[in-house]
């Protein structure tokens, strides 16, 4: 649905899902979506490993890794039926083709059907990503018209990976995180800046929130960069955050995020 021809409307599920446990979290996923869904968005976006939580192998170094879209995904896909949304999950999936585990994101369209999915290029096989082995390739999905690059966290720091979406087309990336500033990592948003200034596209990063004891997620920023200037940012309580998009133009309608906490 893009209203006028050319209006669209974006939602990041800015949410604290990094313990899990993955029943809780699709609960409160579903709960997101649907709101924002209800508040007319077009397209939905998650966290990094939203669905089972990004330290869930912390938190359980036994938990198994499922082939995906599994069936406890059916409500959030026949939520993209029922509001005819396209959805951007950010996932760990089993491959039993090559039996190896990924970073994912998976995404759904508006009949709730996969479009596709991006398999995170950085990292693995290292701390809380110990179960995931790396993505070999970059990805680009036809989203509502727009030739979308999916990353996922930390991708976006590398040149080699947003520049290659780009080179494959892409007039949007679009990024799952789990990406607070820290002393260990960095602050990555200049990174992200520069990835949009570089790429001359809008660039949107769905972060998360939580204090987990291994890093304060709290000051996490979930922003929408425009050709290299930040425009929207938000930190601190969940909430669903949308925006308004010109898919004719490829720019930020929104001064501000319309902020729907979520309880």
């Amino acid at each position: 649905r893009i209203f006028g021809g050319n209006i669209m409307k974006i939602a990041l599920c800015h949410l604290e899902l990094s313990c899990g446990p993955q029943e809780r979290n699709l609960q409160l996923l579903e709960q997101a979506v649907r709101l924002a869904a209800e508040q007319g968005a077009d397209w939905v976006l998650t966290p990094e490993a939203a669905v089972q939580g990004y330290y869930f192998y912390y938190v359980n170094k036994n938990a198994v890794v499922a082939p995906q879209p599994s069936p406890e995904l059916e409500p959030l896909r026949k939520l993209c039926c029922e509001y005819g949304i396209t959805l951007f999950l950010g996932c760990g999936e089993y491959d039993a083709a090559c039996d190896k585990n990924f970073n994912s994101c998976l995404v759904f369209g508006p009949d709730g059907e996969l479009i596709g999915r991006h398999r995170k290029l950085f990292g693995g096989k290292v701390g809380a990503e110990a179960w995931a082995d790396k993505g070999d390739a970059v990805t680009v999905l036809p989203c509502s018209g727009l030739q979308t690059g999916v990353l996922v966290c930390a991708d976006l720091w590398f040149p080699e990976f947003y520049e290659g979406t780009k080179a494959q087309g892409a007039e949007i990336i679009v990024d799952m995180a789990a990406w607070p500033p820290t002393q260990v990592c960095g602050n990555p948003l200049p990174a992200w800046i520069n990835a949009s200034k570089v790429t001359d596209v809008t660039v949107i990063v769905c972060n998360q929130t939580g204090s987990p004891q291994w890093m304060d997620m709290n000051v996490g920023q979930s922003v929408v960069i425009d050709q290299g200037e930040l425009k929207l940012a938000y930190s601190g309580e969940p909430a669903v955050l949308l925006f308004d998009y010109d898919a004719d133009a490829k720019c930020v309608q929104s001064l501000a995020y319309d902020v729907h906490y979520i309880k």
